[in-house]
Order: C-alpha cells, then structure tokens, then sequence
C-alpha cells in the first residue's frame, strides 16, 4: 500500500491528510500472509489478526474503485 501525503486521485477531494493506494499486489501479499498463517495455525491470534487486515484492505480497495468510477462518471 502505497500511502502518498497529500497526493490524490487527480479531480476528487478528501477531508483526510493522506491518501492510500491499494494495488493488486497489496491485496495479494494480504491474502498470501493470511493462507500462510491458516495453513500454519488456523486458530492463532496472528491468523485472526491477517484475516481482518485482508479483509480491511480488501474493503479499502472495493472503495477505492467506486470512488475512481464515480469520478469518471461524474456529470
């Protein structure tokens, strides 16, 4: 994840100070991290943790999108 101060999606504006990037390979490396950690210790604490931080940038990212689709359809 790329967090990038003040920089923004050209035309959208925030209320926050920084702006957060989430690839594909964000994504990929959160699920991989949490796979491992299942196949190691499915009841673990650190399994639970990687599963929520996947999850919540799986969600960061699906915002993301949707806010890039609004922008470009905006009227």
């Amino acid at each position: 994840m790329g967090a990038m101060q003040g920089t923004q999606p050209e035309g959208q504006q925030r209320d926050r100070d920084a702006y957060v990037h989430v690839t594909d390979a964000d994504v990929h490396a959160a699920r991989d991290a949490w796979w491992r950690a299942q196949s190691e210790d499915p009841a673990s604490e650190r399994t639970a943790t990687l599963h929520e931080s996947y999850r919540q940038i799986v969600h960061a990212q699906a915002q993301q999108i949707a806010e890039e689709f609004r922008a470009a359809h905006a009227r």
